[in-house]
């Protein structure tokens, strides 16, 4: 008979739940068992409850950020606020500034962050140039330049989704929309809709006023479409993203009536770029459907593809009869120059003398900078203009800007980073897989976009203002939603 079976004994770290998340060793044939992994949590263990996610931390401030850039927008053009109207453009980049402090997290790394922190570190060097006459103006000229780039720090620190991304796009749209809209409600009804115009405008005197105004083919004499700006003839920009981001809508909605808001906004915007006059951002967006069609068909969305030249050339068509029937032969002649003379000519007949200029005489003239503080806001608000030695200087494109800011390493910098982010998109645009989110259509209407922010820098100063913002939120925005989606299993997609 075989002796009585001692009890069994209880093994460490094999009671209970949770021994199926635990690795067990022995590190002897008679050494006990050791647990070297963690238990994982019992099914009906109590988990520590999740911290609640702030609005600091949270996806969603992204959009709202755009919607308050959208309000200070709006102030401007409230009369009852002149008094306070420096308070309000300096909102726009203050806020971009805090939230550079405030967003907690670690930020993704843009491609382009290399070269634009390079053009900002020049810029920065700039301070201490002899033509830094007002340390206040050069400092607020430093502080615009960091607000415009720091949505590349801080928008790539959130979460953000696909829904965001497009929720982003979608205010946009709306907000540039509308502007192209009372843009053509201006030439409809004269003086009824009109805002005042901007106080810069002004102080170019009557003739120069009477330049910016058209004769209706009702006789009435009107300043070219402001849409929601103060200045004659800024609806053309509102014109011009109501129809490029309106074209992105168009392929990506599934949706019969977000098709035809899309529509509608790509009909109203080229009736109000038409009735706007302005052939250098008419042209831009040509060059930017193009590109955007060049992905399209490179990628072989051929479907796509057709559904947007056969949308939009059929609105530019009926947009040209629709405002040459409003805004009368001053609009059909305008636009016959541009094919009665070559692109290029017509360009250097308008804004190319200042590039030339820029390239022939100031960049001779101020290699490294021509100092902070000197020129646009920073120098309106902030400068001193007592030295003769250093008196204003004037950046009516941004070719200029970056001269005056560091010379010929800030305009060698920021243009690469602006090629590199086109780079980025390009590829995203590209790609097969889209991670269920379509990122490849919004890459590509990103691509049109940052072809078109390039090309608007030989016709302002595009950098050293709200939109100038804008373009890095979005190529930010969509980093850091294409990364987010990587990263997320397919079942939560």
């Amino acid at each position: 008979m075989s002796p009585p079976r001692s009890p069994l004994t209880a093994r460490p770290g094999l009671q209970g739940p949770g021994v199926l998340g635990r690795r067990f060793v022995r590190r002897g044939p008679d050494a006990p068992l050791e647990v070297v992994g963690e238990p994982a949590a019992a099914p009906n263990q109590a988990q520590p409850p999740a911290s609640k996610q702030g609005l600091l931390s949270s996806s969603k401030l992204v959009p709202l950020f755009v919607a308050m850039l959208i309000g200070c927008q709006l102030l401007l053009l409230v009369n009852a606020i002149a008094p306070l109207r420096m308070v309000v453009r300096i909102l726009a980049f203050g806020l971009s500034l805090a939230l550079l402090v405030l967003v907690p997290g670690r930020a993704l790394k843009h491609p382009a962050l290399p070269f634009v922190l390079g053009a900002m570190g020049v810029t920065a060097l700039n301070f201490f140039h002899p033509g830094t006459v007002s340390p206040l103006g050069g400092a607020a000229q430093l502080g615009i330049q960091l607000s415009i780039m720091a949505p590349l720090f801080w928008v790539t620190r959130l979460s953000i989704d696909s829904k965001t991304f497009r929720l982003t796009l979608a205010l946009l749209f709306f907000f540039n929309t509308a502007s192209a809209a009372l843009g053509v409600l201006q030439v409809y009804f004269p003086g009824r809709f009109q805002p005042v115009i901007s106080s810069a405008v002004q102080s170019q005197g009557d003739s120069y006023l009477r330049s910016l105004e058209f004769e209706t083919a009702s006789g009435a004499r009107v300043f070219r479409p402001m849409g929601l700006t103060d200045m004659p003839g800024g609806a053309a920009t509102g014109a011009f993203y109501a129809v490029l981001l309106g074209s992105g809508f168009l392929l990506s909605s599934r949706r019969g009536a977000a098709r035809w808001v899309s529509a509608g906004g790509i009909l109203v915007g080229l009736v109000s770029l038409y009735l706007c006059q302005v052939r250098a951002i008419a042209l831009t967006l040509g060059v930017c459907l193009a590109a955007m069609s060049f992905v399209l068909m490179l990628s072989g969305r051929l479907a796509r593809l057709v559904k947007l030249v056969a949308v939009v050339g059929t609105a530019a068509v009926f947009a040209f009869g629709w405002a040459v029937a409003v805004g009368g032969d001053a609009v059909q002649s305008r636009w016959n120059s541009l094919f009665e003379a070559k692109p290029e000519d017509v360009y250097r007949s308008n804004r190319g003398h200042f590039l030339e200029g820029t390239f022939e005489y100031l960049l001779p003239e101020y290699p490294l900078g021509a100092g902070l503080g000197r020129y646009g806001m920073a120098n309106a608000y902030f400068g001193d203009n007592s030295d003769p030695e250093h008196p204003p200087l004037w950046a009516e494109i941004q070719w200029t800007a970056w001269v005056y800011d560091g010379g010929a390493l800030v305009m060698l910098l920021y243009p690469l980073g602006v090629l590199v982010s086109m780079a980025w998109v390009f590829q995203a645009a590209r790609r097969r897989e889209d991670l269920g989110e379509e990122f490849w259509l919004w890459g590509s209407v990103i691509f049109a976009y940052n072809l078109g922010a390039l090309a608007l820098t030989f016709s302002y100063p595009f950098f050293m203002s709200q939109v100038g913002m804008e373009f890095w939120l979005l190529n930010a925005a969509l980093f850091g939603a294409w990364n987010h989606a990587k990263t997320l299993h397919a079942h939560r997609r």
